[in-house]
């Protein structure tokens, strides 16, 4: 009989038939053995499942109905089997070394149920082509891969209040601490892993190494790009504070100012966004609902007014913009 995989990875997809195969072969080519790789099918038009099937046979499949990002997640948790479990977006890579580091740092610091890596944002040219590796790698090996980053490291709930600096394709964490996490939230269709950071970081010290181990892929049809109709970034940070305030377990905190004032500026993008595709009705409700998060923002003030106006006022092109 096998044993038990030491180590299960997690990816969600749906139509990532360009990436998926660039995806489970940085999976594959980590100096780890016995790995158990699940990718779960969300329902993909583009034959994103077939070609997972056909070219990596020794990939568990999973196939489902489309239900979005956490629906994905919570299937290839339900099928994993190893001790440590971690995460990776199906047009997303992992740069070498990365799981031996973090399972030698999950082994080394048992105090902690989830450690996370640094990242690097993988750009486009212009043709449409992405810039070889071997720079990218070189620039990571510089860094010690032990090293912590000890700003972002520890009971780090209160500075994740105001920014997420965890990023689910560097994630590792114990199925242990999984089990007082809970499963990602499947009534969130954007930002549930920033939900799932928040409540991981109630429950257990987050260690973030200082090596960027993961490429963060750039791309026009991510869901980040396409963006969303519900503010979902000002609904899990507002639900948070009301649930557990500005402090971390160990009482750390952050002033709730400047928490306000972070919703603020998430409800104020949302809304200028929607703005600019002349969806008045909608931006004017974000801009409400940044004013009153922070009422002294006189930009925000007179996008409200103009957007309220321009709701009832007869159908024309959008007005110019000025962002500053």
């Amino acid at each position: 009989m096998s044993s038990p995989p030491s180590i299960s990875v997690v990816i969600p997809a749906y139509n990532a038939r360009a990436f998926i195969g660039e995806a489970i072969e940085s999976v594959q080519a980590q100096d780890m053995a016995n790995l158990q790789i699940i990718v779960v099918d969300d329902g993909s038009t583009d034959g994103t499942a077939e070609q997972v099937a056909g070219e990596h046979p020794g990939v568990e499949l999973v196939r489902k109905e489309n239900g979005g990002a956490a629906t994905a997640r919570n299937a290839g948790i339900a099928r994993a089997e190893g001790e440590l479990i971690a995460f990776l977006d199906a047009d997303d890579l992992w740069l070498p070394g990365k799981l031996s580091a973090q399972r030698h740092h999950l082994e080394t610091h048992p105090e902690t149920g989830l450690v996370c890596t640094r990242f690097a944002r993988w750009e486009q040219h212009e043709d449409g082509s992405y810039p070889p590796l071997d720079t990218l790698i070189a620039d990571a090996k510089a860094i010690p891969e032990t090293e912590l980053d000890d700003d972002l490291s520890g009971w780090v709930y209160h500075k994740l209040l105001l920014d997420c600096h965890v990023w689910t394709s560097t994630v590792m964490l114990r199925r242990s601490a999984l089990e007082h996490i809970g499963t990602f939230d499947e009534t969130l269709r954007l930002g549930q892993d920033y939900d799932f950071w928040l409540r991981a970081s109630r429950i257990t010290p987050i260690h973030t190494l200082r090596r960027p181990m993961a490429l963060y892929r750039q791309h026009p049809s991510s869901a980040t790009v396409r963006g969303a109709s519900v503010n979902y970034g000002a609904k899990i940070l507002t639900r948070a504070v009301k649930q557990w305030g500005c402090s971390s377990p160990n009482g750390e905190s952050v002033p709730v100012r400047q928490v306000r004032k972070r919703i603020a500026g998430i409800h104020f993008d949302l809304g200028y966004r929607r703005y600019g595709n002349a969806d008045y009705r909608l931006a004017a409700k974000d801009f409400a609902a940044s004013l009153r998060q922070s009422p002294w923002q006189p930009r925000t003030w007179l996008y409200w007014v103009i957007s309220s106006l321009l709701i009832v006022a007869p159908r024309r092109s959008a007005p110019t913009r000025s962002h500053s």
